[in-house]
């Protein structure tokens, strides 16, 4: 059996034709890379992170949703970059009203980062109810005027009480521009929860590719 070591470095150049380099970007979060003839450098098995553990948001307070968090590689975000969550969340008998998601961009990893596709999510009822909720993001356009484009989706056990009076929500939204040149950029998830609405996110799957 043979083994091999590869150092971690910055992005390297492009190989000539028909060759391609694997590589460990040198970030803090080191990944294995690859950069093919055309220039394009891709992580290659994308990036992952996950929560399995409870976790009860504050009624109508801004909450970064553990395990949301996805750190981007020191090559920036790159068009056709995609982004999914996706998430386990129960409501108890109360609250009804309207709760908010968003996916943040930032450094901090925390609702420090600002919020750059929102959606809300209608007001359910005052059922017991369990929902699966996810979210999916995709770069547009990058650089200095960056453009993500989104879409959230939730189905639930019931038809047309608990989460939503309705089966299944899709909500889709599109960013402002905005810098995602920006060093140690992390993309993550922060809910609102609606007054009085008592909600728990029993387990976060988050998940990037064309990085």
């Amino acid at each position: 059996m043979s083994l091999f070591t590869l150092n971690k470095v910055a992005a390297p150049s492009t190989p000539a034709a028909n060759k391609a380099i694997l590589y460990i970007d040198q970030a803090t979060a080191p990944y294995l890379r690859m950069k093919n003839e055309a220039g394009t450098d891709l992580i290659v098995s994308g990036i992952m992170n996950q929560s399995t553990v409870g976790q009860a948001p504050a009624a109508a307070t801004r909450t970064y949703v553990t395990g949301s968090n996805l750190l981007i590689p020191t090559v920036k975000l790159q068009v056709g970059a995609c982004f999914e969550w996706t998430m386990h969340i129960t409501k108890t008998g109360a609250g009804t009203a309207a709760s908010t998601f968003d996916v943040c961009v930032g450094t901090a990893g925390t609702t420090a980062d600002t919020a750059r596709l929102s959606f809300t999510k209608p007001a359910g009822t005052a059922v017991i109810d369990d929902g699966i909720f996810t979210i999916k993001a995709t770069v547009k356009t990058a650089g200095a005027s960056g453009i993500l484009v989104g879409s959230f989706w939730m189905i639930h056990n019931l038809q047309t009480t608990g989460h939503a009076v309705i089966p299944c929500v899709v909500v889709p939204n599109t960013s402002g521009a905005f810098d995602m040149t920006v060093a140690n950029l992390i993309v993550g998830v922060c809910v609102t929860s609606g007054t009085a609405d008592a909600i728990t996110i029993t387990q976060v799957h988050s998940n990037g590719w064309n990085l």
